[in-house]
């Protein structure tokens, strides 16, 4: 709620919500509030906001740290919502969301917090509406959500071993989806097989 009042006078917060699992009190100011508001004003009152919000299981963490929350946010219009999954796309996309008059919600996988890799000291954006092919390929599409797009690459590799071209997008923003780059590889490759961290039913995948 600070941070939202902190967006709506013209500051640009980062509020960091600890676990995923303990987002459920930021609900009404983050989807009842912040998401609506630009529309609600007529454009008036842009709510320049990105909350920074760590997910997924795999931790041990039991009930209470180990939730997939992104589907609440997917289907709320108003909010961006990211979910980078390299260092260099990290670092890019927070860059543009922190840039961006809309509120942002960037999912950051915990798995992805070992992972390792070159940075440019730059300053640098990368888009928030555009997947990216991380690998050709002519048989089927594989999109990975968040840290499941590097298992994707894994998984190129091995058909690779037994004759099977796979072609790998990063989906790296949930909402808005980009149709385009996912229309254009399936129409080439005719298989599409998507893969994330969430639920079977109603998840990002479905």
């Amino acid at each position: 709620g600070i941070a939202l009042g902190a967006a709506m006078r013209g500051l640009r917060p980062i509020p960091e919500v600890e676990f995923a699992d303990f987002v459920w009190p930021t609900v009404n100011q983050l989807i009842g509030e912040a998401a609506r508001t630009c529309y609600g004003t007529n454009g008036a009152v842009p709510v320049p906001l990105v909350v920074r919000i760590p997910y997924g299981g795999g931790i041990r963490g039991g009930l209470f740290h180990s939730q997939n929350v992104e589907t609440h946010f997917f289907h709320t219009p108003g909010l961006k919502v990211v979910a980078p999954a390299t260092p260099f796309d990290a670092k890019g996309m927070m860059i543009s969301a922190i840039e961006s008059n809309d509120p942002v919600v960037c999912l950051e996988h915990r798995w992805l917090y070992g992972i390792r890799d070159e940075v440019p000291p730059d300053y640098y954006r990368v888009p928030l509406d555009r997947a990216r092919v991380m690998r050709s390929g002519t048989d089927v599409t594989l999109i990975g959500v968040s840290y499941m797009t590097l298992e994707c690459l894994t998984a190129a590799e091995m058909l690779a071993g037994v004759g099977i071209s796979a072609e790998v997008i990063d989906l790296r923003s949930i909402r808005p989806l980009d149709l385009e780059t996912i229309l254009d590889s399936v129409n080439r490759t005719g298989r599409l097989l998507t893969v994330d961290n969430g639920h079977v039913v109603g998840g990002i995948s479905a």
